[in-house]
């Protein structure tokens, strides 16, 4: 098998854990056999040079997810970040005007309830562990993931409400306006920085900034005096 059927493999078995989810190797398998028509014993190869430079685990579905190269990518073409970014904004378009302009004794209270436990114990957490991990799977997975949104949010609450009662009023609208604003702005900023990280901008950057940092000598060791 050349290099070119084995690059292609191995694409179509990322893009099999990406969409499919097999549950187990056999399935993962039998999928990508049927899609590609090659022998199981190259499937197997494949699967296990991904599995040995960490790209899937072998016997789950996880898999490494590259993050988008471009902001199209990021909101029309990449799927989970695609779900996510759209669900997010959806949310926060809607818990705005929720929250500002339906009363609490109207009809349509429920929503006021629903979006407030939503952004009361977990939306704008969820969107800062975006921006303090952009990468998924590499520093904490999903359930870490949740838990850290839902302690970072009650930070956020407790924050918010110790801004308000300095500069503001504590009530319902106040916190509606800061809570939607602050998880807007944040969600905007960890698209682009996604973005900028997935095509590696920010590393060519940051290289190019401690190449020049190593010329004037930032890094060089200290040498005390009675050292010399």
């Amino acid at each position: 098998m050349n290099s070119i059927d084995t690059s292609r493999i191995k694409k179509i078995i990322q893009k099999i854990m990406n969409e499919d989810k097999p549950k187990t190797v056999k399935q993962l398998m039998a999928k990508t056999v049927s899609v590609t028509g090659k022998e199981e014993r190259e499937i197997y190869s494949a699967i296990q040079e991904l599995e040995k430079n960490n790209v899937i685990k072998l016997g789950s579905p996880k898999i490494i997810r590259e993050l988008p190269k471009s902001v199209h990518e990021y909101l029309f073409r990449n799927k989970y970040f695609v779900v996510e970014f759209w669900t997010l904004l959806i949310l926060i378009g809607v818990f705005v005007p929720v929250g500002l302009f339906i009363p609490a004794d109207s009809f349509f209270s429920f929503l006021r309830i629903i979006f407030g436990i939503l952004f009361g114990l977990f939306i704008p957490g969820w969107i800062i562990t975006n921006l303090i991990f952009p990468r998924l799977y590499e520093n904490i997975d999903q359930l870490e993931r949740v838990l850290l949104a839902v302690s970072m949010n009650i930070g956020i609450i407790i924050f918010s409400g110790l801004i308000l009662n300095a500069i503001w009023l504590i009530d319902s609208a106040p916190f509606v306006i800061i809570l939607g604003s602050f998880s807007l702005f944040i969600h905007l900023l960890s698209v682009i920085f996604r973005v900028l990280l997935g095509s590696k901008v920010i590393n060519a950057k940051s290289k190019v900034f401690k190449a020049k940092l190593t010329e004037i000598g930032f890094f060089k060791k200290k040498v005390r005096k009675d050292e010399k």
